[in-house]
């Protein structure tokens, strides 16, 4: 191949194996440096590669690069590491963790090391199987293993929404270059694994053109080889957008491996914040909003308790779906003084995050530090803010079916005056006229009581809740919130429990109190979200004697031995102390097999690099009987071995048979080159090339006619290096074939 062809065949892998790059990166916090890094290792890997096919022909090139992919991941670990901060176990944790964390991880995450593992060896693998098929002269299939990335990528990757034109212009690109850098002259069949006679070209024979129904063949074949790759780029993310059968996210399909910790329900802190109102939790720059802290929608009978899947999440997080009336985009900077657990007060429904890393839950919106409580941190929070402001719900249909009943679910052991209640408080209507009317009863019948026993379950609202018209007791936000929503579910309305806290008092820089800590319901409308209620009562009672705060002061702790008792880690960042041997044991032992099959893949290669350098260089009869050594090796390779005591002319019969359309002539000649550099007889440098290419051709055709096995196996075979190291030179023979 010329040199010119060469650059153009470098340059066509290099394009076809970056194509899928922008489809890839889709989806990370910033996809711009991500498409660089994976185009950038599109490259690094065709050139490492076709350097490995000089000396590695055929596809043990590909994994003989695989250290230099190492190099690449190192260096990505030193520019942007993981959990992991030492580069080297960081790429150790990337390879092993990769899949996993990108599986478990939620949109726009950033681009760290730990997920960027699995598309950078993904793009690495194309990229050299593509080089290697290339340089062995099979130039339309080079573009197959890059076009099916890039189906994969525009299929699979919900984040890829619009359409990749700048993929099709590099894979289209690449497959213009794979017609120009196509050889023009007759198809070297050697490359192909066989040998054919192919006569010299006779002066009276000019040499023909292609026809132009041949070039427009290539031309189709090539575009057919594209064209799936194209289409794939430009119409699946739209076309799959409404597709009723396109592929889920995967992140949803598992959950998160959460982190053990002992804290108290969110809801429960509310009745000893309200008899103590004047600590401060923290200080707040920004408009004046109130702030969201935990949503709760499972109610077991005794509390309500907070979702507890939270995948770790980059500083953008996905943006509100749908988008309620009158949403703005709020900006808040909040320094935390002593808030408890490690949740995050957020402004509306966050839509990004600076300044810590945080788990997010997709479901209930709500936030988790990944580095443990919040107490002492600073970080800034971005939110969608809807305004419910002149808000009707005219026409708003509440949410069923699929998916919304864990929001209707009442467990067993409700009061039974429960249900005669919510049917009266609710009356009839519509679905926002029946949550407003349980809202509008619960502020007009009870009274806010900041001294009030703490409790929210079943047991402890038998004793609040009295029929409509009937003047009930005192309660604090976490009864009235906890009503609404067991109420609401009881009247046919999917709705949860969220705490949160109100402005604060203060001017630019406000503080926020233990007294601004408010919980209240909502209820989730179709095509609208969750829409709020608030159903504290404005009218305070007196503070109630000291006995009873203390009670309230105690809240309701979550008990031991309930299911769901341990509040959600935020997507395994970290573990518990417990069980660490064993997972070090388990990461270990991975660790160790992979390192054992990275020796085996390149190892055995490398074992075979001295016959093929002695067969090329040197005295031109030691590299005659190097190359016949390998010629040996591939025949016991093919399963065909031929006895010790075997000839030249013998193992020349032999081959004759194996490949018959092999040329007679040329293994002739073959014997009497073997049998003259075994016994001293003269052979020039010509003869010596001479034998090294017809033991390429006939190594090509014993692995080409071989079972699939074999042909699999042929360049990992344990045992052909101790076959070079046990061949001999050829028996003394008088036969010249």
């Amino acid at each position: 191949m010329s040199r010119g062809r060469t650059v153009l065949a470098a340059a066509m892998v290099a394009m076809a194996a970056a194509a899928p790059a922008p489809l890839l990166a889709a989806g990370y916090e910033r996809p711009a440096p991500v498409t660089a890094v994976l185009a950038a290792t599109a490259i690094a890997a065709a050139a490492v590669t076709a350097a490995a096919h000089r000396l590695l022909r055929g596809p043990v090139a590909v994994p003989a690069g695989l250290p230099a992919a190492a190099v690449v991941l190192v260096a990505l670990a030193v520019w942007s590491p993981g959990p992991v901060r030492a580069p080297v176990p960081a790429v150790v944790d990337a390879v092993l963790h990769s899949g996993p964390r990108i599986l478990t991880t939620a949109p726009h995450p950033p681009a760290t090391v730990d997920l960027l593992a699995f598309p950078v060896l993904a793009v690495w693998l194309a990229a050299a199987v593509a080089t290697a098929l290339r340089r062995d002269g099979r130039v339309l299939p080079a573009l197959l293993p890059c076009a099916l990335l890039l189906c994969g990528a525009a299929a699979l990757n919900p984040e890829a929404t619009e359409p990749g034109f700048l993929s099709v212009a590099l894979l289209g690109g690449a497959a213009a270059l794979a017609l120009a850098s196509a050889p023009q002259a007759a198809p070297d069949t050697s490359r192909a694994g066989f040998a054919l006679r192919v006569s010299a070209p006779s002066a009276a024979r000019p040499h023909r053109r292609p026809l132009p129904r041949v070039a427009a063949a290539g031309t189709a074949v090539a575009c057919a080889v594209a064209l799936p790759g194209v289409g794939a780029a430009v119409a699946m993310p739209g076309v799959l957008e409404g597709w009723p059968v396109r592929a889920a996210d995967p992140r949803g399909q598992g959950d998160a491996p959460d982190r053990p910790r002992e804290v108290r329900n969110p809801l429960a802190y509310l009745s000893g914040w309200a008899a103590a109102p004047d600590v401060p939790l923290m200080t707040v720059s920004g408009p004046r909003t109130d702030l969201r802290w935990v949503a709760l929608a499972e109610f077991t009978g005794p509390v309500w308790l907070p979702d507890s899947t939270y995948r770790p999440a980059g500083a953008v997080l996905p943006p509100a779906d749908p988008v309620p009336p009158g949403a703005v985009s709020t900006s808040e900077r909040i320094s935390v003084r002593d808030l408890p657990g490690d949740w995050l007060p957020v402004p509306g429904i966050p839509t990004r995050v600076d300044g810590i890393s945080v788990g997010h839950d997709a479901a209930s919106g709500t936030l988790l530090s990944a580095d443990g409580p919040v107490t002492g941190r600073s970080y800034t929070a971005t939110g969608t803010v809807p305004d419910w402001r002149g808000w009707r719900g005219t026409g708003a249909a509440a949410a069923s079916g699929p998916g919304f009943e864990r929001y209707l679910r009442l467990p067993p052991g409700a009061p039974a005056k429960l249900a005669g209640i919510a049917r009266s408080a609710a009356g009839d209507g519509s679905a926002h006229q029946r949550a407003s009317r349980i809202a509008e009863y619960l502020r007009d019948s009870y009274t806010f009581a900041p001294g009030s026993p703490g409790g929210h379950g079943y047991a402890d609202l038998a004793k609040l809740l009295v029929p409509p018209g009937r003047k009930g007791g005192g309660a604090t936000s976490e009864q009235f919130a906890s009503a609404f929503a067991v109420l609401a579910r009881a009247a046919g309305l999917p709705s949860r429990v969220v705490v949160g806290f109100g402005p604060g008092t203060g001017g630019d820089t406000r503080v926020i109190r233990t007294g601004d800590a408010v919980a209240w319901g909502e209820v989730y409308f179709e095509d609208l979200g969750w829409v709020p209620y608030n159903p504290n009562p404005q009218k305070r009672s007196a503070v109630p004697p000291p006995s009873s705060q203390s009670k309230g002061d105690e809240g309701t702790h979550f008990d031991k031995d309930a299911p769901g008792s341990k509040a959600g880690g935020a997507g395994g960042a970290t573990r518990s102390s417990e069980g660490g041997s064993s997972t070090v044991l388990l990461t270990a032992l991975p660790l160790v097999l992979l390192l054992f099959l990275l020796l085996f893949l390149v190892g055995v290669p490398i074992l075979r690099l001295p016959g093929r350098r002695r067969s090329r260089r040197g005295p031109p009869a030691d590299r005659i009987l190097a190359a016949w050594v390998q010629l040996l090796v591939a025949l016991r390779l093919a399963g065909s071995a031929v006895p010790v005591s075997a000839t030249a002319a013998d193992v020349s019969a032999r081959l004759a048979a194996e490949l018959p359309g092999s040329d007679p002539g040329g293994l002739r000649r073959l014997n009497t080159l073997v049998n003259a550099a075994g016994f001293g007889g003269p052979v020039t440098a010509d003869d010596a090339a001479f034998t090294s290419e017809q033991v390429r051709l006939l190594t090509a055709g014993l692995r080409r006619t071989s079972p699939l096995p074999r042909r699999l196996a042929w360049w990992w075979n344990p045992r052909a290096p101790l076959w070079a190291l046990r061949a001999t030179r050829p028996a003394p023979t008088a036969k010249r074939g």
